[in-house]
Formats: C-alpha cells, structure tokens, sequence
C-alpha cells in the first residue's frame, strides 16, 4: 500500500543507506550475514535498526546488513537487484508489486514455513489475505493501517471551518477546505489536491461498493467512476480549495502540509512518526475521511509486506529475522507503530499502554473507525504498480488544466486495461 508522492511528502521521508552490524553488534566472526531492505522514512529508518540490533544480541550467529531509500527508489534499486540475482534476503515489499515479484520467482512461499519457522497463529486474520495469491503466502503484514485525514484544527477554527467528524460528506469537505483558503487569503489551502493518487480514489470507490480490482483481476470500476473523481477534484482546485499544480507537485522539501502549504492531506495512519507534529508546529488532528454515502470506506489491511528472497543462500536466518519482526514482543516495543498497528495481537495490545503523542493519537483513531474498516481485498494483479504511476500521470494533465477529466479518463482508462491484459 506505499505511495510515492505522499510517502515523500507529510513525514519529510529522505533516501537513506543505513548499515547495521559488524562484530560490536551481534554478528561475531563466522556469523551468517543477510541482508534486510525496506523504504519509509529516516524515523523509521533509526526505529528499525534499533530492532535489528536486538535481533543480532539474540542471535549471535547472524550478521543484519539493512538499507531503506524512499519508496521510488527502494523499487527501482530492487528491480536492478533482483534482476542481477542479488535480492535482499528479507525485503519489504508493496502489494502493488507482490504478484510481479511472485511470479518471477523472487519471493518465497512461506505457507510450507507457516507455524514452524514463521508463526501466524497470533496475527489479525483479516490483514493476512493481502499478501496471498491464490493458496500461497508470499507476505506477512507488517501491520495494520487505514487511510486518515490529517489537519490543522487550530487554522480550520479560526477560519470557521466545521470540525470532521466520522461520517461527513465531501461536500462538507469542499466548504470546510473553501473556508480555509478563502481566510488564509490563498497563502494556506484548506487541502491538498487529492485527485493523483489512487489510494483515495481507491477509498471513494469502496464508499461506493466498489474496488479497484475485480476478482478476475480486470477494473473493478469504469470509466465514468474516473471521470466523476476528476470532475470532483477539479471542482475543489477551481474554487481554490486545494492547493494548484505548481504547489500540489512533487517537492524535495515535502508535500504542501510539509511545506505549510496546505492545511490538510490524506495519508495512510502509519505513516505517522513520532516526530509528525513538528511538520504541523504542533497543531495536527486525524480525521476520518469524508464520504459518499453511509460507509466510509476504509479497509484495515496492512500498509505493507515482509518478504523472504526465494533465492536466500540463508533461509534460516532469514526466515527467523522476518518472524521476529513480525511477532517479538520486544521487537514490538521497538517498532512501535512505525508501520501501523502491530500484525500481532497480543504485541498491540501490549504497545497501547505505552503510546503518546502521534502514535497515542493514530490509535485512538483506529479505535473510532475499528467497528466501519472491511477486511482488506487481497494483492492486486500484476500492473497495478504501473496503473498507481499513471493514475497520476493523467492527473497532471487535468491538474495543470491541458485535458479535461472526460478526456484524460478515457485515455488512462484505455492504456489501464492494457496494462491489465498483459
């Protein structure tokens, strides 16, 4: 479930290589070394080598070698790697991705390891089906999300925007992000422009009864559904209620809450960091996000995958690294909610005692939309990696207002279904 511009943008994620290990660290002489590869951002980064390292201290006999970069371009560098045979032993790994990595061998099928070496027994079963394909396990979640609103509540009040709260519509959406833009004299939009990224369409589908996948592995929605998206997403830009395309663009400096732009975007939950608050000068609120109708939309599915190189020289240690950061205890006290809610039941409820600030606030919103989140669908077909980058390419075009969304939808659309077809 990783995205490439909002991952890079609200949390400031930067491209990193972090090396853990050596003999100070739990790898002694003649200890087995892997590698472990992830994206996310430098907070998640120093979280997880802390776990890593614990992991060394309990297995003396194995080495961890770790590196992350921004989602960009943890795939590209793992597309080149896993085509030169030298995949990381243990790897996140996106649903977007999951079937095409499948299919080419590079994953490993942990259904023969599930119970011995890999323990599933205590995860929350209605995140496991995204890292299935048909009777195998290709991987494990690494938690649990939901898509979330975050805000400035202080900027909202002052512009006498209403409060969101479960429930509200996009249209109260439209008037509440107006209002913000309108007392801000433009400086600050009430919310960024939403209308690129898949995820949230993907959302607004679901409030409709609707995914973005059909079973059979085609579009599970048409033409039109596009077209009404766009349509809405323009609306908003038009009236000035989100950010226009020079600001809603990609930035290194982050997205347009990042940069104080915008005064509300979506994300996923777990994409919130302990320090998330620093990018909002401590004036930040989660929210539901707005609906069509009686059903918010909202899947708990996990925000992204662990998975074992098919081709490890070292499946042991491999397969026991990715159980201990799915299942440790300690492991989980580490971890915390870096990637949403533990997978692990029993490691959550242990975690929520100790929870402040962002990630105190992250929980507490799972608990008010725990009783309206479905299960999550399970992993989409090979190409929905290249329909999430077109998505947005089409956007573009409506958003710097060379196409209109009739016409930029039956276009997408088309090449989608080719995608699709192979």
């Amino acid at each position: 479930m990783g995205t490439g511009r909002v991952l890079a943008g609200v949390l400031a994620v930067v491209v990193a290589l972090a090396g853990c290990g050596g003999s100070g660290d739990g790898g002694g002489a003649g200890a087995v070394t892997i590698r472990f590869a992830w994206w996310g951002s430098d907070q998640r980064a120093k979280i997880t080598n802390e776990a890593v390292k614990l992991f060394m201290a309990k297995n003396p006999g194995i080495k961890v070698v770790t590196s992350t970069a921004i989602y960009d371009a943890y795939f590209q560098k793992l597309a080149t790697e896993t085509a030169g045979g030298n995949a990381p032993d243990v790897m996140q790994m996106s649903d977007r991705h999951l079937q095409d990595y499948a299919a080419r061998g590079v994953v490993l099928d942990l259904r023969p390891h599930e119970g011995k070496e890999i323990r599933t027994d205590g995860l929350k079963k209605e995140v496991m089906g995204l890292g299935t394909l048909g009777d195998k396990l290709y991987g494990l979640p690494l938690g649990q999300t939901a898509m979330v609103m975050v805000y400035d509540p202080v900027l909202w009040e002052k512009a006498g925007a209403e409060k969101p709260e479960l429930g509200w519509t996009w249209d109260d959406y439209f008037e509440a992000a107006k209002k913000v833009s309108d007392h801000t004299g433009r400086k600050v939009y009430g919310a960024s422009d939403f209308g690129g990224i898949e995820s949230w369409f993907k959302v607004w589908l679901s409030q409709q009864g609707k995914g973005l996948y059909a079973p059979d592995g085609s579009l599970g929605y048409t033409e039109q559904d596009v077209v009404r998206w766009w349509e809405m997403a323009t609306r908003f830009r038009k009236a000035g209620a989100v950010t226009p395309g020079e600001i809603t663009a990609v930035n290194p400096a982050g997205s347009p809450v990042a940069r104080k732009l915008s005064a509300s975007e979506f994300q996923p939950d777990s994409t919130v960091a302990p320090d998330a608050w620093k990018a909002f000068d401590n004036d930040y609120a989660l929210a539901p996000p707005p609906q069509v109708g009686a059903d918010p939309g909202l899947y708990g599915e996990p925000p992204m995958l662990l998975s074992v190189s098919a081709r490890t020289k070292q499946r042991a240690a491999a397969l026991k690294l990715a159980d201990f950061v799915v299942n440790d205890p300690e492991a989980a006290k580490i971890l915390g909610m870096s990637r949403g809610l533990p997978a692990n039941l029993a490691n959550r409820a242990a975690i929520a005692p100790t929870l402040t600030g962002a990630w105190k606030q992250v929980y507490a919103y799972e608990e008010l939309i725990a009783g309206k989140v479905k299960t999550g669908p399970p992993a989409p077909p090979k190409g929905a990696g290249t329909l999430f980058t077109l998505f947005d390419k089409y956007y573009q075009e409506v958003m710097y207002d060379r196409a209109a969304p009739a016409d930029a939808a039956r276009r997408y659309y088309a090449e989608a279904r080719q995608v699709l077809a192979g």
